[in-house]
């Protein structure tokens, strides 16, 4: 036999081999081509719109859905300052779908002429559509680790003057104004000692039960002691 015939032969013999995988190969990339990311979808959001994470899990689409990470899809849909976290999931189908959980508003941020919600961790979440009825605390955009804080103690600063808080304004490093929805006046506090709120309350009480009218301002920042800016009189006034 002469070499030439060999050689034909093992050609064959290696091209009938080589097919399947060839087959298999142009099958895949067949697929991979067909089954491409066309759809997102989201659920789980309420207060903040779904198109900021549609825009996110746009980036696949038109991708291969063999080859789209849900977990790189997951990890930039958490980058969102609103999402505390997310279950992606990538179907053979096209279909990419996202379950997001969000993160909780507690208060609005109120700086620079912005109005932001805030998380109990003081995280600026995104901006605010009307009628949130928040707690709104301003002066702390400098001070993000203050911020935290004084949201933290938020609820014992309404225990100490049993009262709803509806505004924390920054005056210093320890000193806020607070504003009570029952109240008409600011209230000087020190927002790291909730309960000289309750000394105060004790003596707008019995400033208020000995005729006087309503202080223009209550000050409880001193411990132990407790400032009362009086109203002017009709006299002072005049």
């Amino acid at each position: 036999m002469s070499g030439i015939v060999r050689q034909r032969r093992l050609a064959r013999r290696l091209a009938t081999r080589a097919l399947p995988v060839l087959v298999v190969l142009a099958l895949t990339a067949t697929l991979a081509a067909a089954l491409q990311v066309r759809e997102v979808h989201v659920t789980g959001n309420h207060r903040f719109p779904a198109r900021e994470v549609e825009l996110v899990l746009r980036s696949a689409l038109g991708t291969p859905t063999v080859a789209t990470r849900a977990s790189a899809l997951r990890a930039s849909v958490r980058a969102l300052p609103w999402v505390a976290d997310a279950n992606v999931r990538v179907s053979l189908d096209g279909l990419v779908t996202c379950a997001v959980v969000e993160r909780k508003p507690v208060a609005i941020a109120l700086d620079g002429g912005q109005r932001q919600l805030l998380d109990t961790e003081g995280r600026l979440l995104g901006p605010v559509e009307a009628g949130a009825g928040l707690l709104e605390v301003e002066g702390f955009a400098a001070y993000p680790e203050e911020r935290a804080a004084v949201l933290a103690a938020a609820a014992p600063l309404e225990r100490g003057w049993n009262d709803r808080l509806q505004r924390i304004e920054r005056v210093g490093s320890h000193d806020v104004a607070l504003r009570f929805a029952g109240t008409p006046f600011p209230v000087l506090a020190d927002p790291n000692d909730p309960s000289a709120l309750s000394v105060a309350r004790s003596a707008l009480d019995a400033w208020l039960a000995s005729g006087r009218p309503a202080p223009l301002q209550i000050d409880a920042r001193v411990p132990g002691r407790v400032a009362v800016l009086p109203a002017p009189t009709p006299e002072e006034v005049d």
